[in-house]
């Protein structure tokens, strides 16, 4: 069923402080840059239980968002003290109840799971440490909560960031989503188009033979793609493998890695059958 948000920007500003809402939802998102934190302090939705997101970056190299999750009785307390004691990040995205039924049990919960979904998805580079256990909940607040998470994670994304968001599966049905092979130098890898990029499947190779156009355009790419756990070398010296899925920004850029050349991705990646992807998406 379609779902309509709602996007208040408060200040006037896109990338300022701004609220977001689901229809026929008790929760409520709130997106706070860093230094817009003095102006929310006597913000009545930033004085309640809350879960929230830390999002930013370590390095600007990092190919991932880096982010923390926590939970809050008051928001603005634990915010001003994550301002004192943690550098990297440069939003925070909180989710409140509208009702004001959240309890301490429930954010500690909601802050558990989205730390497992968070680890399991890989779409972060995840600052929290020590895993967070599950609160003792009831099995109507269990399912509740259930329910107020799967809507966080649709609002999150919606708002600009997917960190939560499963990546499809290699093993996808392939007649509404095909999957695409990308081959040479040896090289072969397993990808298919998804809504915020192109997914490269765990297990495809890229060749180490990169020419000088590639390095020149992309000096510090492979390099990142190493250090941020995507891909390692092989025995041979003569292929990368990757060793997790991984989001490219397009087909153009993961083709690029898996033949170490400028190429247009769009006629690189071809089905079994041979069909490209502009056969089948723009054609």
């Amino acid at each position: 069923m379609a779902k309509t948000i709602k996007i208040f920007l408060v200040d006037g500003e896109p990338n300022g402080l701004k609220t977001a809402e689901l229809s026929n939802w008790v929760g409520q998102a709130i997106v706070i840059p860093r230094k817009k934190l003095k102006d929310i302090k006597d913000r009545q939705d930033c004085n309640k239980p809350a879960i929230y997101f830390l999002v930013g970056k370590e390095d600007e190299e990092d190919l991932l968002t880096t982010a923390y999750i926590g939970e809050a009785e008051n928001l603005w307390n634990r915010l001003t003290t994550h301002d004192n004691s943690k550098d990297f990040w440069r939003t925070a995205i909180a989710f409140v109840s509208k009702d004001n039924n959240l309890t301490k049990a429930h954010v500690k919960f909601l802050e558990s799971r989205c730390i497992e979904i968070a680890r399991r998805v890989e779409r972060c580079n995840l600052e929290n440490g020590v895993k967070s256990k599950l609160p003792s909940l009831s099995e109507s607040d269990m399912a509740e909560m259930e329910e107020f998470l799967d809507n966080l994670r649709l609002l999150l994304t919606a708002v600009g960031y997917p960190i939560l968001q499963e990546i499809t599966l290699k093993e996808n049905n392939e007649k509404t989503d095909p999957l695409f092979l990308c081959k040479g130098k040896g090289a072969e890898a397993t990808g298919r188009i998804i809504n915020d990029g192109f997914v490269v499947y765990k297990g495809s190779t890229a060749t180490t033979q990169l020419s000088s156009t590639y390095t020149e355009r992309n000096p510090k790419n492979i390099e990142k793609l190493i250090l941020n756990g995507v891909i390692e070398k092989q025995k041979n010296d003569t292929l990368y493998v990757f060793i997790k899925d991984h989001i490219f920004n397009s087909p153009s850029a993961a083709s690029n890695v898996i033949l170490g050349n400028l190429t247009n991705g769009w006629k690189q990646w071809k089905t079994k059958e041979g069909q490209t992807l502009e056969d089948i998406y723009k054609k």
